[in-house]
């Protein structure tokens, strides 16, 4: 059997793409420009992948929070690895904003998510695109 994700995580992100066995995907909510990786693995800790998975999802997660601080223009980049409802092993990257729904605290747990709407869906999964092309 294939790797399946998680059917939480499947509800609230949309596919970007993979790359290197790890997908990108795109948090649905508004109010915030967050991505998600996933590794295409059994492991449910960071501990638990092997080196060259490790390597891949830090370099991955590093690229993608540097391309969102410069993007978003982001006063910090929350980058997480929690499990706690969800145990298939994910990370989020958050690009925050002084003046968001929740700042200065986290996001989880902060209201509901509030879906994208098409056009803000489609300029965010081209610009995710197009990063991705330049790595």
């Amino acid at each position: 059997m294939g790797f399946l994700i998680h059917s939480t995580l499947e509800k609230d992100t949309i596919f970007v793409c993979r790359s290197n066995a790890l997908q990108i995907r795109l948090v649905d909510d508004v109010r915030y420009f967050w991505l998600m990786i996933v590794p295409e693995t059994a492991a449910t800790e960071l501990h638990e992948l092997n080196e060259d998975m490790a390597e891949s999802l830090w370099a991955m997660t590093r690229y993608l929070g540097e391309a969102l601080k410069t993007h978003c223009n982001a006063a910090k980049i929350n980058t997480a690895a929690i499990g706690n409802m969800v145990p298939q092993l994910h990370v989020h990257i958050v690009a925050r904003h002084n003046d968001d729904a929740a700042w200065p605290q986290t996001i989880w747990g902060r209201g509901d998510m509030q879906p994208l709407v098409e056009k803000t869906k489609a300029a965010r999964l081209s610009t995710i695109q197009s990063w991705l092309g330049r790595m």
